[in-house]
């Protein structure tokens, strides 16, 4: 073992140089934090991307949505192609299939070929807008879901990342101990190499917890955003349905 302390050393030499004393378990604990690192930085950077296209398009298809003169004008017409990554869109168009089964239902019970069906002069009842908007409702759920995916292993990584540094550490400083007694020395010089190997685990599981429970904040921050539009949209949706095509009949 060389006979300089490890504080002279250069900070990263000083890194390099206490994994490379770090016992089998230290060093399988640094790897596997090093690659829970690179993951979650990927994870993070693909879902920011993600999220800044979903809520672009969603800006550009309410605007659109507002602009029609009917609530079914763009489902009709296919012009939910422009927005492919709009949740809303999906919601939207979900939403416009349940509106088209409620009028082609009501046009059975009247005995009505589904040729004679135009959507500008039919009818709903306003149990058939309930459905519908629930229906939305389900959609705006689901794409919630699937824009809180990865979410959770951001926060486990935040959360256990730390706790394996120490479990590493407290590894570490009792393995350091327990030499230190077994070779009868108690001098800072023999115990200090070790106990600094110990302590990378810790420095490392905060290297990866630190700007990850920032990231994922940030992250769920904006997807509470985007959640709380979807969520206010079937109303919304519901509203313009009622403007077109309430009957109370």
């Amino acid at each position: 073992m060389p006979s300089f302390p490890i504080f002279a050393c250069p900070p990263l030499a000083g890194v390099f140089y206490s994994f490379l004393i770090s016992d089998v378990l230290g060093k399988v604990i640094v790897v596997g934090l090093m690659v829970a690192s690179v993951t979650v930085w990927t994870l993070m950077a693909q879902k920011y991307l993600e999220l800044r296209q979903c809520a672009g398009q969603d800006v550009r298809f309410f605007r659109a949505f507002e602009r029609q003169s009917h609530p079914l004008e763009m489902y009709v017409h296919r012009d939910l192609e422009q927005f492919p990554d709009s949740p809303m869109a999906c919601v939207y168009a979900e939403a416009c299939r349940a509106t088209q089964r409620e009028i082609t239902a009501r046009a059975a019970r009247h005995n009505r070929q589904l040729s004679e069906i135009n959507f500008s002069v039919e009818h709903l009842t306003p149990l058939q807008i309930d459905a519908i908007r629930k229906a939305a409702e389900c959609s705006a759920a689901d794409q919630a879901n699937l824009l809180e995916s990865h979410m959770d292993f951001l926060g486990s990584a935040y959360t256990i990342a730390p706790m394996m540094g120490l479990f590493g550490t407290v590894w570490g400083v009792m393995g350091a101990f327990e030499g230190m007694g077994r070779e009868g020395m108690a001098n800072l010089s023999a115990v200090a190499p070790g106990i600094a190997s110990a302590l990378l685990t810790t420095v490392v599981g905060l290297f990866v917890a630190i700007p990850t429970a920032f990231g994922s904040n940030f992250l769920a921050s904006r997807i509470q955003f985007l959640c709380v539009q979807l969520e206010n949209f079937p109303d919304k949706f519901a509203s313009r349905l009622q403007q077109t095509f309430l009957n109370e009949d």
